[in-house]
């Protein structure tokens, strides 16, 4: 990759996960020790929530698209911010489509800083988190 690669407008990433399934939930929630059971009882989600089942956490979430970032970026490549704002739930069966345009570049003497905004749609095209990141990648390894 070239700092040419690399312009305002252009996809940065277009990954997708899912279908969100309870294993992906149950998980997430031992890794995080997080006990709220509205992101693994379809029950208690129904009953005491009103959704129609579990839904994702925005960790879980945000995590997967810092995995699409890094994917994208190597292991060379930094990511210097992630920010995002959940604006719909992930319910279980959904898919998550993440994408990013990069919104502006700077070439610097030790690589190529690149910005980017952000977006997460599921299989309905409905958005479900917005947000930006940042990232860096060194210049030996944006070089031909």
């Amino acid at each position: 990759m070239t700092p040419a690669d690399f312009n305002v407008g252009d996809e940065f990433i277009s990954a997708e996960f899912g279908p969100l399934t309870i294993a992906d939930t149950v998980r997430w929630a031992g890794v995080q020790e997080n006990v709220e059971r509205l992101h693994y009882d379809r029950e208690f989600a129904r009953e005491n929530s009103r959704l129609r089942t579990f839904i994702a956490s925005g960790g879980y979430r945000q995590a997967l698209l810092a995995r699409a970032v890094t994917d994208r970026i190597g292991p060379h490549g930094r990511l210097l911010k992630l920010r995002v704002r959940h604006t719909a739930p992930t319910f279980e069966g959904d898919l998550l489509q993440y994408s990013a345009r990069i919104t502006d570049t700077a070439t610097r003497a030790d690589g190529i800083a690149i910005s980017c905004e952000v977006e997460g749609k599921n299989q309905q095209n409905e958005q479900v988190l917005v947000g930006s990141c940042l990232v860096f990648l060194p210049s030996a390894h944006t070089s031909a």
